[in-house]
């Protein structure tokens, strides 16, 4: 199993000139350190990572490692519509030392369900890093079926599902289809209590990006207070990354940069958040 609990999909920082901003990075590493996150995943649909160079990410994985103790799980994005890019992706990764590898499902292509399996079966015979399969049928095009998630789930050091289809009889299902000792995470803040209940492990979390102790408490709890519930629904009024990296300005982490095509927050949005951030800040 990679982590247990909470892991936060992170934020990739970008200063005025839309460059990465690696002091803002480390602020924010120190800061999910601190409220004693176990596990922090870089480099996926929240940090942006489709408008992320090659040179960039190589610096990033690195800096990131760096700046983490060892304790902190550090987990790398590295899907691809193309598997042999994916492959390159979790080669570059274990070279990086990162501890796994997050890859979602093949997008745009929209390949078969056979065709996910021989995808991720290639991807895992490339690395000696556990991966976790993610499903986010919103972004990719591409619904993973129980069935064929079972059998991924047997192929060599697949060590957990990310699963973000926000379907509660698909859920059930895939808790049904899969192992009782399978990794499964909650790729939905919302539902993050409904997937410990149902026996998940954990979650990968984008309001723990601003609110990582609270998240993380909740998590152990098994419950959300409502005003943290509301954000969580918020932060999905648009497209992710938008609305965390508003919330994370609002709060002084780092600046409320987006790299086009992606926009920053609507106003009309903005004061709906502005208003559920004045009673938790």
């Amino acid at each position: 199993m990679v982590f247990e609990g909470v892991c936060t999909a992170l934020v990739t920082p970008f200063n005025k000139n839309r460059q990465v901003d690696y002091v803002a990075l480390k602020r924010l590493l120190e800061t999910q350190v601190k409220a004693g996150i176990g596990a922090i995943c870089i480099l996926g649909s929240t940090g942006e990572s489709a408008t992320i160079s090659e040179q960039e990410r190589e610096k990033i994985i690195s800096f990131s490692r760096e700046c983490l103790p060892p304790w902190c799980r550090l987990i790398v994005g590295t899907g691809s519509n193309d598997t042999q890019h994916a492959i390159k992706l979790c080669r570059q990764a274990e070279r990086l030392k990162a501890d796994a590898c997050l890859v979602c499902t093949p997008y745009y292509n929209k390949c078969t369900q056979n065709g996910l399996f021989l995808h991720f079966k290639a991807v895992s015979e490339s690395t000696n890093l556990p991966i976790i399969v993610y499903n986010v049928p919103s972004r990719t095009g591409v619904n993973i079926q129980p069935k064929t998630m079972k059998k991924i789930a047997g192929l060599k050091n697949v060590a957990g599902l990310k699963e973000a289809n926000g379907d509660i009889s698909h859920i059930l299902s895939m808790f049904l289809a899969l192992p009782k000792n399978f990794a499964i995470y909650s790729g939905n803040d919302e539902l993050n209590n409904i997937f410990k209940h149902l026996g998940g492990k954990g979650c990968i979390s984008v309001a723990s990006n601003a609110f990582a102790a609270r998240v993380k408490e909740n998590y152990e709890k098994g419950e959300f207070s409502d005003k943290l519930l509301t954000l969580c629904k918020l932060l999905f009024c648009e497209p992710n990354p938008i609305p965390i990296k508003y919330v994370l300005s609002k709060m002084g982490m780092i600046e409320n940069v987006l790299r086009a095509p992606l926009t920053p927050l609507e106003k009309e949005h903005a004061k709906e958040i502005d208003k559920v951030l004045r009673g938790l800040l």
